[in-house]
């Protein structure tokens, strides 16, 4: 009773809500009881439902506030793709929505991750329509997640994909989707371009391209338009090339023996021909 009268007597100040929702059904709860002919335990439930209605207004409110040290930020991407991250909780929930995926409400904790600033979240368009969202690690900067509407699988031209990890100053290399896992990196640190191969034979749609950086190569194999990727890091005198998880290629010998500059590539990245490229700051 004494919980039903607190609600009652705040029903008089919730009539000037900033909500228009709580403002209405205040002002209803508020001319019912100057009526005087509505039973007591009905009262009782109208004030209980106002409660809930002032706290999900709240919550709302809430949830559209930028959240500190997440700041806006929107970039331009090739092909009429951009990037924007997405700095309250109301933004990612409305994204997961659209999305249709578990960012849409607090279920796997992604909410959470966000306010207490363990993750990043990013939203990819294609003009206007959404087409992606990135989670990344702010503890790492690498990629966790990059998913496509309902969590299938994103498919975006590789120097878009690029593009994006460079201007994030994220690291994509876990990510099968960039391109593949392990494949990356070379790009977004900018010590290749994805454009710019150091070899090349044959076409876009059939052919063979390769880029080095310092103890690195990554291979594609292109075939009716589709590309494989592999990735390479050179692991000592002893191991030789290795090949990262999931690449389509496990090994360069036979690419080595039948073209001589392709091992001379890959001599030159043993060496470390390639400086390191200093670390830029994050947006």
């Amino acid at each position: 009773m004494k919980l039903t009268m607190r609600h009652l007597n705040c029903a008089a100040g919730w009539q000037h809500h900033r909500d228009p929702n709580v403002q209405r059904s205040a002002r209803a709860l508020v001319k019912t009881v100057c009526h005087g002919h509505t039973p007591f335990d009905e009262l009782v439930n109208r004030a209980k439902k106002l409660r809930g209605v002032v706290n999900k207004a709240g919550k709302a409110h809430n949830d559209r506030k930028a959240i500190e040290g997440c700041e806006p930020l929107s970039l331009a991407l090739p092909c009429g793709y951009s990037v924007e991250r997405l700095h309250t909780v109301a933004k990612l929930a409305r994204a997961g929505r659209t999305l249709g995926n578990c960012a849409k409400d607090n279920g796997e904790g992604m909410h959470d991750a966000l306010r207490h600033r363990k993750a990043d979240f990013y939203l990819v368009r294609r003009k206007t329509e959404p087409v992606a969202m990135l989670d990344a690690d702010l503890a790492t900067d690498r990629v966790t997640q990059f998913l496509g509407p309902s969590n299938d699988q994103v498919a975006l031209p590789p120097f878009v994909l690029c593009s994006l990890l460079r201007q994030l100053r994220l690291d994509g290399d876990d990510v099968d989707a960039f391109l593949q896992v392990g494949a990356a990196s070379i790009f977004a640190s900018g010590q290749a371009h994805v454009l710019k191969p150091s070899f090349q034979r044959g076409g876009l749609r059939s052919g063979l391209r390769i880029w080095w950086a310092r103890r690195r190569l990554v291979v594609v194999v292109a075939q009716g338009g589709s590309w494989s990727w592999s990735s390479f890091r050179w692991d000592g005198a002893e191991a030789g090339w290795v090949s990262s998880r999931a690449s389509r290629r496990e090994r360069l010998d036979d690419l080595m023996t039948r073209y001589p500059d392709i091992a001379g590539l890959a001599h030159k990245a043993a060496r470390g021909g390639a400086r390191r490229p200093k670390k830029a700051r994050r947006p």
